[in-house]
């Protein structure tokens, strides 16, 4: 994980209410929009009313703003990003709205962890409980046939395999989907024994499901069924939007039933 912290200062004559409200409305969101490897990002506003004044080294910022990405390799994305010319100029003139850009420092910092169990035992419990929702919210969706629903449990630059080779984004993981159960009537996709494995920051995770998937011919609710089991081996990430499945590989252990349900004619 790596953690970024930029302090910044608002610009004259902006009230610190002003401050806020542009921050939280116009130009968070612009960021969000703009440079999505961001992971985490939380604004600490200054109460002035509560600073600890020191004559040596005023407190001379009016937001403590926290970036925290993936790992490496998305912070990297992340400063690709930004210094291109439109997105870096759509920055900027945002930013002439809000900051004392002169006032900005900005730099990486080596984040210690409270040496009790507390803060992070309880994000890595948010963590899970996000995940087994999301995977509880993918069965859902798959019994729904809720295709534009996806976007609620995977990332849109998400790599899967589902036994068919690799695949790469939303449109291929949605083709894939609809491939078998457009052709299917109901299904019941029942997923549990979940091991999930936080990784140090609750930022990233891995989780290994099995699934028991069956699926009824359509138009005949008496008719044969098509079973299928294996595992869901899945990568995580903590988005700015929430947990979001990064990578997934499909595992197939056993099939059994009539295949021409979910496989459509020749």
């Amino acid at each position: 994980m790596i953690k970024v912290i930029a302090l910044l200062k608002a610009k004259p004559g902006l009230s610190r209410a002003a401050f806020i409200a542009y921050y939280e409305t116009r130009h968070a969101p612009l960021i969000l929009s703009l440079l999505p490897e961001i992971a985490d990002y939380r604004r600490n506003y200054v109460d002035r009313a509560g600073a600890f004044e020191s004559a040596v080294a005023a407190v001379d910022f009016d937001s403590v703003t926290e970036m925290r990405f993936a790992n490496r390799a998305a912070y990297d994305r992340f400063l690709a990003c930004a210094g291109q010319p439109d997105v870096a100029q759509a920055i900027a003139d945002d930013e002439e709205n809000v900051f004392d850009r002169a006032a900005t420092r900005m730099f990486v910092v080596d984040e210690t962890p409270a040496t009790g169990l507390t803060a992070p035992a309880l994000a890595d419990l948010a963590a899970e409980r996000a995940i087994r929702d999301g995977l509880a919210r993918f069965a859902r969706i798959l019994d729904g046939k809720q295709w534009d629903a996806l976007g609620d449990v995977f990332a849109d630059d998400l790599t899967f395999d589902y036994g068919l080779g690799e695949q790469v984004g939303m449109a291929a993981l949605t083709a894939n989907m609809r491939r078998f159960l457009d052709v299917c009537g109901p299904s019941q996709h029942l997923i549990g024994s979940m091991m999930i494995t936080v990784d140090p920051g609750a930022i990233t995770a891995t989780s290994r499901a099995y699934v028991q998937a069956r699926h009824q011919r359509a138009s005949d609710p008496l008719g044969p069924v098509f079973d299928s089991n294996g595992e869901y081996i899945d990568r995580w990430e903590r988005r700015p939007t929430g947990w979001r499945i990064v990578r997934r590989d499909a595992l197939w252990q056993t099939q059994s039933g009539e295949a021409g349900v979910i496989y459509p004619p020749a």
